[in-house]
Parts: structure tokens; C-alpha cells; sequence
């Protein structure tokens, strides 16, 4: 029987967090009361037990509302591999019956994603690494841990107005978690960035600046702060960065570079944001530059 969650149904679900998430309990509690909500759970009940468990959060993306499908778990021996596609197949029934006007959830292998193909779901933010060393900077100024998470969300939208968001208190209990493990915010007025340490690399989760200078400020105050030489940086393919020499991290297959290598004639521009640009940006030997790059700060016009 598949049901919704209730506060009895706590210890039994932070069990099944923890096992999945390999998280503590006060975590696995928190995400599920905090992040998702019992009332957001739904729970595969068989012999009376909690035997596995689906959370449904609901998400906006501008005014369009959704749902997250996410912390999907079972006891041991519960085929989840075989059960997940039908609870989930129930789910986008029901809430697409109530007017809900997308589902978003991150596949944990290759296996789920296919499942998750055969349910309507599509692959829309593949993410990449940009792996860039840091220049020392003594002078670099920055705050570290200052902005509120609705600071750090209002500022979120400014950079991607079209982000899927999570309500306010979703987002305390997890940067709260993200703390604990360790994630610094480093901001100035003109940009932030979510990161952690790992060895010599400052791991950024996100990156958001007016512009190539204030972004690069941004990783020469946490190198000082950590003494981390090289930044790795998590981008969705759908984000380009330019570098000050015209040279563009793009989609990938180098068709463009192909055609502009064959046909070298062609004048070349290129549009984005302004802080889409940064200073330093790993290339190929085949990767050609463009000539003009057009850009302007969101919500303004290009002049």
C-alpha cells in the first residue's frame, strides 16, 4: 500500500535515509522533516512496516509550479530497481492530475536514467568541470559565510532568473547540512560562491558574477583564505564562458571550430552575459577564438 508520511512513520524513514544517504540521524531527520517534508513523503507499506519511501518537494521554476522527485530508499530486499519506475509513474500521474506543470529528479546510475527515459523524462542540465589555477592575490577582499540564505537566494535569481528553487526553509536545513560538511560562501557586492576544500583544489558548487574580474576576485580571496591553488568549478552545459582572448568553452564536438577552421573568412560574434566571461579558461590547440563578443549584465540591454 502506498500512502503519505506521517510523524510515526519518522524513525522508521530516518533509518531508510540514513542507509541510502549515508547520512547521520540527525541529518537523515532533518532532511526528511526540513527538506522534503513528511507531508511531501510518500511510504511503501508492507506488513504493517515502512518498507520504502519516495519524496514528492515541491519546486517552482518562475511561475511555474513542480515537483522534486528525490530521496528515493528501501529496506534490504525491497527490488527498488523494479518498484521506483511505478511509484514514481503514479507520482507524475497524480501531481499532473492536481496542475502541477513539470517533474525534475537526478538519476543515482546509468540504469535509473534509462528508467527514467521511458517515463517522459529528459536530460536537460548535463554538468561539466572547468578546472582553472588560481592567481595569488594578497589584496584580494572578500566576506566568507555573510550572506543569509535569502540573501543567497534573492541573489541566485538575479544571476539565473530561471532557476528551479526549493521554499526558503528547504534551503536553510540544507546549506545548514552543507555547513557541517564543511561549504564556505564567499561574496562581494558584485558576486558569490558556494565551495569546499579538497586537498589543493577549492571544489566551487557555484560561481555567480557581474563579470570575468569579479568572479576571478572571487577565487583569489578563498585562495588566500584556504591557500588552494587551482579552483574546479561545476557548470549545466548550458552556460558558455568566454575568455578575455575570445576563446569559448561551449556544448562540445567541435562543429563550430570545424566550420570556422574551413572557412576562415567568416566574421565571428558571439552573445552572452557579461558574467559569463571569465579570465582564464582551459582550451584545445583546435579551438578557434571569435572576433566580437557582445555582452551585458542580465536584465539589461547589449549597447
Amino acid at each position: 500500500m502506498l500512502r503519505k508520511a506521517t510523524a510515526d512513520d519518522l524513525p522508521a524513514l530516518t533509518a531508510l535515509r540514513c542507509g541510502a544517504a549515508k547520512a547521520n540521524p540527525v541529518d537523515a531527520a532533518g532532511w526528511l522533516q526540513n527538506v522534503a517534508g513528511l507531508e511531501n513523503i510518500l511510504v511503501l507499506e508492507k506488513n504493517g512496516q515502512s518498507a520504502a519511501m519516495l519524496a514528492a518537494v515541491p519546486v517552482k521554476y518562475g511561475q511555474h509550479r513542480g515537483v522534486w522527485l528525490c530521496g528515493a530508499a528501501g529496506v534490504q530486499g525491497v527490488p527498488m530497481d523494479r518498484l521506483l519506475p511505478k511509484i514514481m509513474e503514479g507520482c507524475l500521474r497524480a501531481y499532473g492530475a492536481s496542475g502541477f506543470d513539470f517533474a525534475v529528479t537526478t538519476p543515482d546510475d546509468a540504469r535509473r536514467a534509462e528508467d527514467l527515459k521511458t517515463l517522459g523524462f529528459k536530460s536537460q542540465l548535463p554538468l561539466r568541470v572547468i578546472q582553472t589555477p588560481i592567481r595569488r592575490d594578497l589584496f584580494a577582499q572578500a566576506a566568507f559565510d555573510s550572506l543569509t540564505v535569502h540573501k543567497l537566494l534573492e541573489r541566485r535569481h538575479i544571476y539565473q532568473p530561471g532557476c528551479i528553487s526549493l521554499p526558503e526553509e528547504a534551503m536553510n536545513e540544507t546549506m545548514t547540512q552543507l555547513y557541517r560538511r564543511g561549504l564556505t560562501v564567499v561574496s562581494t557586492r558584485r558576486g558569490y560562491g558556494l565551495y569546499f576544500t579538497k586537498g589543493d583544489t577549492l571544489q566551487f558548487l557555484e560561481l555567480q558574477a557581474d563579470n570575468d574580474h569579479c568572479a576571478d576576485q572571487l577565487l583569489q580571496a578563498a585562495r588566500e583564505k584556504t591557500g588552494a591553488a587551482n579552483a574546479r568549478i561545476l557548470l549545466a552545459e548550458n552556460q558558455t564562458l568566454y575568455l578575455g582572448s575570445g576563446r569559448r568553452c561551449g556544448y562540445g564536438g567541435g562543429f563550430y571550430d570545424r566550420y570556422l577552421a574551413e572557412h576562415p573568412h567568416h566574421a565571428t560574434l558571439a552573445l552572452c552575459y557579461d558574467f559569463q566571461m571569465f579570465a582564464h579558461l582551459e582550451t584545445d590547440s583546435y579551438d578557434v577564438p571569435v572576433q566580437y563578443v557582445l555582452s551585458a549584465p542580465v536584465g539589461e540591454v547589449a549597447k
